[in-house]
């Protein structure tokens, strides 16, 4: 076997960051899940370990790693990304045609934004430009969504298992306590 010649172990790290990072954060879950089955069914128990080795030394070597997307704790507080670099969750919807929504699910359960819009767009007919900000807290979310798509995604998500849990999903109540 051909060692290469030229093995850039920092490189792989930040390579492996990003592929972490994109992995949770700009995933098309559907998608991700049909890749790992078929993942599972055409290679052994045994080989899985060398075939995922195999893939990201191909990676490695072909790839340069996009660091703009990893952002670590020291570099976060004094980071503003500029408006093209905007998040897929950043997106802000108009609030006077818009509604917030309640989602019980938060950080505990290892939530990400793109896992609440591949959710929400895998269980309704919701268009992904009528789901805006998304805020994950520790136990719950919030979901901004335009206000005619509200009543079905809450339909369609109130009581559906995520994560080993049944989802309570409704109109987020403001602090006074109102809808």
């Amino acid at each position: 076997m051909k060692t290469p010649s030229i093995f850039d172990k920092e490189k792989a790290k930040k390579n492996l960051e990003v592929i972490m990072e994109k992995l949770h954060n700009d995933t098309n879950l559907v998608m991700f899940s049909e890749y790992r089955k078929l993942y599972k069914k055409e290679i052994s128990l045994f080989r899985r370990m060398d075939a995922a080795a195999w893939l990201f030394m191909y990676y490695d070597q072909k790839e340069i790693p996009s660091m703009r997307s990893v952002v670590t704790p020291k570099t976060q507080k004094n980071k503003t990304p500029p408006a093209e670099e905007k998040s897929f969750a950043d997106i802000m919807l108009p609030e006077d045609v818009s509604k917030k929504l309640f989602i019980s699910i938060g950080k505990n359960r290892r939530l990400y934004p793109r896992e609440i819009i591949t959710l929400i767009m895998s269980k309704t007919k919701v268009p992904r430009e009528d789901i805006g900000m998304i805020r994950i807290l520790d136990n719950y979310s919030f979901v901004q969504v335009r206000d005619t798509k509200a009543d079905e995604i809450i339909e369609a998500l109130n009581g559906v298992k995520f994560r080993g849990r049944n989802l309570t999903v409704n109109f987020a109540k403001s602090k006074t306590g109102e809808e």
